[in-house]
């Protein structure tokens, strides 16, 4: 799932330039007596929560996916880094250590210490998800390490591509001076909240991150606010953005039936949200072996024992146009 999300990451970043039109697109709302409550006053902070929802799970995507155990048994199982850390000799270290980070892994810096002692630091310089282990030779600690499979700019980048809000990243209260922020941005931002910058209303999440190789890191998103989203069921509010959230994925996938169930697990991942591709009637890929019966291109429907908020997009794919359904639990 990293290496595919990389690939993402490689092809560039879209600039958030504050004060940027949203092009947001929304299905007119039709209220009758049997429609849910309008969202109203809270429908800002319902989209700045799914905006966030899927900010955090990307985050913790870095600090606990399958690919990271895997890169962190690489490195605990790396024969030249065990020998070199045994020996004690700087140079073979420092190499072991390079050839982990450069060497096709997902590993953007790593670092090894032995008690107090720095053996080697090798890597980018604005790095966040830290993780740590231990190195062992027969049964025995030799030293501990720290490593990262993302960057601040990679973070960047896939919160532009798939969510597409203006960020700040802040250490205190000095902004990270990586590409694709927000500069210098509102000069107090809230956890949760509106804010305005640039004369554009915004409402704020911000969350916490670990920064490398210890500290935090202050990540806020500035949710641009369409018009008439208080007049739409809160349920909706949340809907369309996951909505589009899982369509802005799509069009970083060269979509055919190889990759759709990739699709499927990482805007999952990310959204929290049932997901199906369909030709027709026929499904081409879900979250479950199989969906419902029938799917409407959007409304609410009940699914098992859940009531969920539908959305869908066509994309285009190697077998022609599909229907990519979002269920989101109302």
């Amino acid at each position: 799932m990293i290496a595919m999300i990389a690939m993402i990451v490689a092809m560039g970043v879209v600039s958030a330039v504050a004060g940027a039109k949203t092009t947001r697109s929304r299905t007119p709302v039709h209220v009758d007596s049997h429609a849910p409550a309008a969202c109203g006053s809270r429908a800002p902070e319902t989209l700045a929560q799914a905006a966030g929802l899927v900010a955090t799970r990307i985050y913790a995507g870095e600090v606990s996916s399958s690919e990271v155990v895997s890169d962190k048994r690489e490195v605990e199982e790396s024969a030249p880094l065990l020998s070199a850390v045994e020996s004690g000799e700087p140079a073979a270290i420092e190499a072991a250590v390079k050839s982990l980070v450069y060497s096709g892994t997902h590993i953007v810096r790593l670092r090894v210490t032995k008690g107090s002692t720095l053996l080697a630091d090798v890597g980018g310089p604005y790095i966040l998800a830290p993780v740590t282990g231990v190195l062992q030779s027969h049964g025995r600690v030799i030293a501990r390490y720290e490593l990262s499979v993302q960057d601040d700019l990679g973070y960047v980048k896939l919160e532009t591509r798939f969510i597409g809000a203006p960020l700040v990243l802040r250490v205190g209260a000095r902004n990270v001076p990586v590409q694709g922020l927000v500069t210098p941005g509102p000069a107090s931002i809230p956890e949760h909240g509106p804010v305005h910058y640039r004369h554009i209303a915004y409402q704020a999440f911000s969350f916490t991150a670990d920064a490398y190789p210890t500290g935090s890191l202050r990540i806020s998103l500035l949710v641009p606010l369409p018009g008439g989203i208080a007049e739409e069921s809160c349920a909706m509010v949340r809907s369309d953005e996951l909505g589009l959230v899982a369509q802005r994925i799509a069009k970083q996938f060269p979509l055919s039936p190889g990759d759709f169930s990739t699709y499927v697990k990482l805007t999952q991942g990310d959204t929290g949200a049932l997901l199906y591709v369909r030709s027709g009637a026929n499904q081409l890929a879900g979250s479950t072996m199989q969906g419902p019966s029938k799917l409407p291109s959007s409304g609410r429907i009940r699914f098992g024992r859940a009531a969920y908020q539908v959305s869908s997009f066509e994309a285009p794919s190697s077998v022609g146009q599909v229907r990519v359904y979002v269920l989101v639990r109302a």
